[in-house]
């Protein structure tokens, strides 16, 4: 039941998430990346507090259609190399397809972890000004798909999409904190997650060079409590090429660290060598 007070926070929480989506739609905004683009990373495994190399991942941009009209593809794999799949076997693809002005059209995550599989779709209409149809499925195993579909205000994005979008703003008239909200739909559920900036930092690649970077935080909220899901270290120039990714898991902790990178759409410069 909806009581009058329940009304009221949710009337509150419906405006504060409005104007922090003005706020990032009025954050700068350029482009920091092009379809060629290619990256691959290493990915480590922490285990009783040693870091194990345990598999790689890649992650690549190319130009697409959807539905007939033209879209930007975002795909990334990533999986655990023979040693690492005796202890935890993961086959991971998350893919989102948007369009040139950044509004998410599709998101697909197929993840194989251990001997369970799982399936995250999210679908993206735009029926009127301001408004966007979201329909998600999700489906574990051979189990039944559960979908759901809802009108919402305002833009929804998923984790793949939001994080594309994230490159292109720019962080300089950020304060060290300071966040910002946006609805996320993962294919099961729309719930608010925040972009909060860490600051500035010095990161190490696996292509043997140091870069200045900024760090930027993704919170999740489960239960009105919070948790960071990635914390990405980006380069701090126009490219906001992710360095570093340090992942929080179910099972632990993993991090994702670039070896190399093609088809950048700006010049890079590294800060040394290592």
């Amino acid at each position: 039941m909806i009581t009058m007070k329940n009304n009221k926070i949710y009337l509150l929480w419906v405006l504060l998430l409005q104007c922090a989506m003005l706020y990032a739609q009025d954050l700068a905004q350029r482009p920091a990346f092009q379809p060629g683009e290619t990256l691959t990373c290493n990915f480590y495994f922490n285990w009783k507090f040693i870091w194990v190399k345990a598999g790689g991942a890649s992650l690549k941009i190319r130009e697409t259609k959807f539905k007939g009209q033209d879209a930007i593809d975002m795909t990334m794999l990533s999986s655990t190399n023979s040693r690492a799949d005796a202890f935890f076997r993961m086959r991971d693809t998350l893919t989102t397809v948007f369009t040139p002005d950044m509004k998410p059209l599709y998101y697909r995550k197929g993840s194989a972890e251990g001997k369970r599989y799982y399936l995250n779709e999210v679908w993206y209409e735009y029926p009127q000004e301001g408004k966007v149809l979201v329909k998600q499925r999700f489906c574990r195993d051979n189990d039944k798909p559960k979908y759901k579909e809802e009108l919402v205000d305002g833009q929804v994005y998923d984790m793949m999409s939001l994080l594309a979008y994230a490159r292109t703003l720019d962080f300089a008239s950020l304060k060290v904190g300071e966040r910002m909200t946006f609805p996320v739909a993962s294919g099961k559920r729309i719930e608010p997650q925040h972009l909060i900036y860490r600051g500035k930092t010095r990161t190490k690649a696996d292509d043997g060079y140091y870069y200045d970077t900024i760090i930027v935080s993704l919170v999740k909220e489960d239960d009105g409590k919070e948790r960071e899901i990635i914390n990405f270290f980006v380069t701090d120039d126009d490219n906001h090429l992710p360095i570093l990714l340090d992942l929080a898991l179910n099972f632990g902790s993993a991090k994702a660290r670039i070896s190399k990178k093609e088809g950048l759409l700006y010049p890079l410069k590294p800060s040394g060598k290592h």
